[in-house]
This record gives structure tokens, sequence and C-alpha cells, in this order.
């Protein structure tokens, strides 16, 4: 199971990142991540970003990543934190660079587009991780579609 759910996170390497405000406001980030094979889930971001300043008052955020075509997705609820300055260079350059969604022949990796301005990056640590898959279908009307990858309690 594990091997399906981590080919299916780096076939589909942008998902959305969902924070919540200090005055309790939803805002939803696209991010471009890369998953190890604990799920922790690394991006960049910039200080200045809603996401980031979300961020710092909450550290709580949940991932979604989906195929419409597949109808596949994976949502990811956790504890966000700064990943050391040591450890940049292998996620920044060696990792992030080298993200390409499936099936795009002419691509920029997001981290050459990078703007001026006060970088880190960041690591979801999964607290709940969890796979649906909705393509194939069961007559059974209690089938149920979602797996539980990481439990909430676990």
């Amino acid at each position: 199971m594990n091997k399906k759910v981590h080919d299916f996170l780096k076939q589909h390497p942008m998902g959305v990142l969902s924070t919540v405000s200090e005055d309790s406001k939803p805002w939803g980030s696209a991010i471009y991540y890369v998953a190890d094979e604990d799920f922790n889930f690394f991006f960049a971001t910039r200080a200045h970003t809603a996401k980031y300043q979300n961020i710092t008052k909450n550290p709580a955020a949940s991932l979604t990543v989906a195929d419409e075509a597949s109808q596949t997705t994976v949502q990811v609820a956790g504890e966000l934190s700064r990943v050391p300055a040591e450890d940049y260079v292998s996620i920044l350059f060696d990792k992030l660079a080298a993200v390409k969604p499936q099936g795009v022949k002419h691509w920029v990796p997001p981290m050459t587009k990078i703007h001026e301005g006060d970088y880190m990056v960041l690591k979801l640590t999964p607290t709940k991780l969890q796979y649906a898959d909705y393509k194939q279908f069961n007559p059974d009307i209690t089938h149920n579609y979602i797996e539980t990858i990481i439990p909430a309690d676990s």
C-alpha cells in the first residue's frame, strides 16, 4: 500500500496546503512539494506570504493532492515546522528542483523562479494520512474507498 501512495505522490508533485489565520480564516495555497519515505512533506515559501504568517500563529495544516482523471486523492493533516538551514541544500536543490509533473515537456522547476526574499523550507509532519481511489466501482454500498495510511492517533 505505501508504495502505491508514494508512487502517486511522486507523479503528482503539486497540492493545496490549507492553513488557518490567527482570526480563524482558512487559506489555501498551491505548493510544489517532495515527500520522504515517512510521508514528511517539504516545500519552500517566503516569510511574507499569507500561508507563512498563518503558520507562525498556528502550525496545524492540511495538504490535499488530487488527480481528476484517476479519481484519486491523498489527504494529510499535521504540524508544520521550519527545516534547519543545514538541510536546505539537499531539500531545495536536490529534491524540489527535480520536481516535474508527469507528461509535461517544457518544464521550468519552480525553484528557478524564486524571487528575492526571506525563503525557508518547511516540513509538514503528518499526524493523519489517507488515500482514496474512487475509480473502481464497488456494488457494495457500504464499501469504503478511503484507506487510512497514518491513523490520527498514531
